[in-house]
Order: C-alpha cells, then structure tokens, then sequence
C-alpha cells in the first residue's frame, strides 16, 4: 500500500506485499524498487498495510522513519542509511498483554502513527494492536512504552483497525483516533483518546450505526472552515465534526454506497487538485477510487473510476508529489498501480506500474 516519504524532495511511495520478490514491471522505466521486505510464505504473518501517519521523525534526530506491520506481533521501525543507500530495521517493538483475550498474549500492529501523542513537541510513535492501543517513545537507545489502553476484553470478533493523531476537537492538542469492527455493540467504532500527563483517556466517541467496522481514518480540514474533522468509512464515508457546545460528534454523510463497491475501506484526505482544499479519496474492496470535494455548500463526487477485471483498491491510496515536478500525484493500487493527476479538470493517469 502507499505512503510518502518527505524525508526528499522526490517521494517516494512504498508497497506492501504478502509474499517474498515480487517484480513490479516499469511501463516507462521511470519507477523501479528502492527497497522490499519478505514476510515468508506463511499466510498467517503475511505483510499488511494499516497506518494513515507511518512516516515521520519516530526518533526525532531530524530524519523521517518508515513504520511497517504485519499479521505477525512485531512493529518494524524501518530508518534510512545514508551511506549504504538503502533501508534498514532500526527497531522492532513487541507488546504483549496478559487477559485481554489475545492468544499467547500477543496482538499485531493493526494500525500506527508517528505524531506528538502526548503533546510535548517531540513524536512517538502510537500502535493499534488488535484489542489494546500503546505508545512508545524514544529515550535515546530504545523505544519505551509509555502508556496503554485497553479497548477490549472479550474474546469474541473485536479488533481495531486503525488509528490516527491529530487534534481532532481543535484544542489545540494532539488527540489519538483508534477505529475498530466489534460484535459487542457498547465498543465505539471511532474512540478519541487523549494523554492526561500519565495515562491515556478516553476523551469522546462516535457508535456508527448497524455496527459497521471502521478501517482507515483521516484527520482533515476538509469543509475549509479552519476546524479539523474526523473522515471515516462505513458502508458510508462520514465527516465528524465536534461539536464543543453538545460535547458530541456530529456526522455528516458525503456517499453511501451500493453492492457494487462492496465495502469501502481506505481514506486519505489531501489536496490533490491544487485548490488549498483536502480532497477525499475512497478506495474499497472493489478495484474502484471515489475522490469528493466540499463545494462551499455539500460535499461532491469529483471523479471515479472502476478498473474492470483487477483486484480490489482495499487500502492502497496516497496523494503525493512522487514524481518531483511540484504537482501532487493520486497513487492507488489494484494488482497495479495506478498513478493519477488533476490537469486542471479531471484527473488523468500519468504511469501505470
């Protein structure tokens, strides 16, 4: 799946793949693989992508880090070598937690974020791992958990998916989103976590109705009126705007969808068209990519497009200037990798990989 790299001036977008060498064939020869990890042949620890913020300063020495998961229960921190150009895994964290109903004690990084969790002005680094959510720090030689949270004890189908920071009630503070799939109905799809000073507390929460899962959500000021929202998919994409005065969270839905997207699943909200405006972009369990944008009154469908007879877009989405001309790219991912640009009025495909 894809991420930027702004450690360069050129991105770089990263994917994710479940099985060991997988040769992605240049259409132009312009793009070819700068690095790639095994994750061996054993489905149950395959490769996955979940984490809208997985680059960023983890160790804050002024140079970005790469996070990586897996269905295995390590956190991979992934730092660039300067002097033998390329990758290397700088960290691996591991947590495990006894009677919360994970088997041998141990969850996997469902989703993660480099970001100032607790507000101090330097970044951690914040893990989703099934049923808890930690943070970890750095302290000079390794990364140190410095709080968690429980979301669930019971041992029926409850599970994050993901997490984001940001500050999503316009505090001026950092909150942590974690976004999960529970049976139990009482767990909150969208729970905002904040960090008191010694522990992590729940701030708010928004229950999607039906009880839909919730994968991939974003942190953006999206209806430009200088407030962050909450972007979130269920079988709808929904903003949440906070309301300070109800102490709530109020939804606005931008799309429902029908049989044919299937589920939608990915969610990046950045400007990809050049108007100063996060955009929405909607990848789903079809080989399908929605992108919406506020009109000043509603938000609107702006482009899509299905790609008949790939696989599913699932995750696979970014928005970023991959090819350093000074113009953001849309990268989304079937069994191919489609790279889109806005030329002022629609978006067209630039390469395919």
């Amino acid at each position: 799946m894809f991420t930027v790299h702004s450690e360069k001036r050129k991105e770089n977008f990263y994917c994710s793949e479940s099985d060991a060498k997988q040769t992605l064939k240049k259409s132009d020869g312009t793009y070819e693989i700068q690095w790639e990890k095994s994750y061996g042949k054993i489905p149950m620890w395959s490769a996955r992508y979940e984490g809208p913020q997985p680059v960023g300063d983890a160790d804050n020495d002024g140079k970005n880090e790469l996070l990586i998961g897996g269905r295995d229960p390590f956190m991979r921190v992934i730092k660039w070598d300067e002097s033998s150009q390329t990758y290397y895994e700088q960290a691996k964290i591991i947590d495990p937690v006894f009677g919360i109903g994970y088997p041998f004690a141990l969850g996997s990084a469902t989703g993660f974020a480099i970001a100032d969790i607790d507000n101090d002005g330097l970044n951690e680094i914040g893990v989703a791992w099934g049923r808890h959510f930690s943070a970890f720090k750095w302290d000079g030689s390794h990364y140190k958990k410095m709080g968690m949270y429980a979301i669930t004890k019971n041992r029926g189908w409850e599970t994050t998916l993901d997490c984001a920071v940001g500050d999503v009630d316009n505090d001026g503070k950092n909150e942590v989103v974690v976004t999960g799939g529970y049976n139990d109905p009482s767990i909150p799809e969208v729970l905002v976590l904040s960090w008191d000073g010694g522990k992590f507390v729940k701030e708010s929460e928004w229950n999607a109705p039906h009880e839909e899962s919730i994968y991939f959500p974003w942190i953006a000021d999206v209806d430009n009126d200088g407030k962050n929202e909450i972007i979130c998919n269920t079988n709808e994409t929904v903003v949440l705007n906070w309301n300070a005065t109800s102490n709530s969270w109020e939804p606005t839905v931008v799309s429902t969808y029908e049989e044919k997207e299937i589920y939608p699943f990915g969610c990046v909200s950045k400007d990809s068209n050049g108007n100063g405006i996060p955009d929405i972009h909607v990848t789903f369990y079809a080989p399908e990519l929605k992108i919406f944008e506020w009109n000043g009154t509603a938000y609107e469908e702006k482009w899509s497009h299905y790609w008949d007879s790939e696989e599913g877009t699932i995750e696979a989405i970014d928005v970023g200037d991959v090819d350093g001309d000074g113009i953001p790219e849309v990268c989304v991912g079937t069994n191919y990798v489609h790279i889109l640009q806005w030329n002022g009025t629609t978006y067209v495909e630039e390469h395919v990989i």
